[in-house]
């Protein structure tokens, strides 16, 4: 592994709280699950299943009456519950894509036994979202259907059904994968053929000139497999992007963060400047630069991956 690589290994290790769970950066307030749950694959790739069990088991211990998971902030070393999440979707789905990642890579598929009950809860939670044109709603205080979720919640629901499967709970199994495949459908459905694009949002269409969610929307089709890298779709899309956003590797979107997983997308294209570009000019603005309080858990775990993905070991 890279001397750079070990650094974000390090950097997302300092992140870990006593109570297993991660903060957003080693000197930050915040609790979020939902980036801890992204940025954690990459520490599950590199073998650091403790650390990411820790924070597996915190979060199942944080399953709200209502069926959530919220925001957490620190007071000293308490962790104070915000009372609110930034979504509901996202979070269940991506966690559900973490377990299922835990238990390939640590080969422990029994592990989630005990917590058979509160799978399916969260389960349950996460298919009140679902609307019947296959989409969720954010939350069920919020109800827009947001593509970027909803490709988040389509693989989590298809690795949900993987876990039941594996836990001989084929009910369940069958009822995730099927509402995977709804999501997926209902996803593939807001793409508009004239406009040559998917909505940002239930049915809104991308302002391309507009950085977050418009632009950044159109990758996670492509990412999380809705449709095909190697398709017309996917390439159409991505040259919008680099016609709007040409320096986008280099963190010239208008946005202070610098969103990594542009660079894995680009890397998912065959775009392998870009991809390394957006390596080292992290390295420059965020992780030892200017921008440096703006470098996060989730940043980094995509960071991770996306070093590993362009070969550099």
């Amino acid at each position: 592994m890279s001397e750079r690589q070990n650094g974000q290994k390090a950097f997302m290790l300092r992140c870990q709280l006593p109570s297993g769970t991660f903060r957003l950066a080693p000197h930050s307030d915040v609790i979020n699950p939902y980036f801890t749950n992204i940025a954690l694959a990459a520490l599950v790739e590199l073998g650091e299943a403790d650390a990411v069990m820790g924070h597996l088991v915190w979060y199942l211990n944080h399953v709200t009456p209502r069926g959530y998971v919220n925001d957490f902030r620190l007071r000293g070393e308490e962790e104070c519950d915000t009372g609110k999440a930034d979504s509901e979707d996202s979070y269940h789905a991506t966690f559900f894509s973490l377990l299922r990642a835990w238990i390939e890579r640590t080969d422990n598929p029994n592990w989630p036994t005990g917590v058979h009950d509160k799978l399916a809860d969260m389960l349950r939670a996460l298919l009140r979202l679902q609307q019947p044109d296959g989409l969720t709603w954010a939350k069920e205080s919020w109800r827009v259907k947001y593509v970027m979720d909803n490709c988040e919640v389509a693989q989590g629901l298809a690795d949900a059904g993987w876990i039941f499967a594996g836990l001989g709970d084929g009910e369940r199994a069958k009822l995730a994968l099927e509402k995977a495949e709804q999501c997926r459908q209902g996803i593939l459905s807001t793409y508009s053929v004239k406009k040559q694009c998917f909505a940002v949002y239930d049915r809104v269409l991308p302002n391309w000139g507009k950085w977050y969610p418009d632009a950044t929307s159109q990758a996670f089709p492509v990412l999380y497999g809705i449709i095909p890298a190697a398709g017309p779709i996917a390439s159409h899309l991505y040259g919008c992007l680099t016609e709007h956003f040409p320096y986008y590797d280099r963190f010239k979107t208008g946005d202070f963060f610098p969103w990594m997983v542009m660079g894995e997308w680009a890397d998912i294209m065959g775009d392998r400047e870009r991809s390394a570009r957006m390596l080292e000019q992290a390295e420059h603005q965020y992780i030892y630069g200017p921008r440096q309080r703006y470098w996060l858990l989730h940043e980094a775990g995509r960071f991770l991956r996306l070093a590993r993905r362009i070969g550099e070991m």
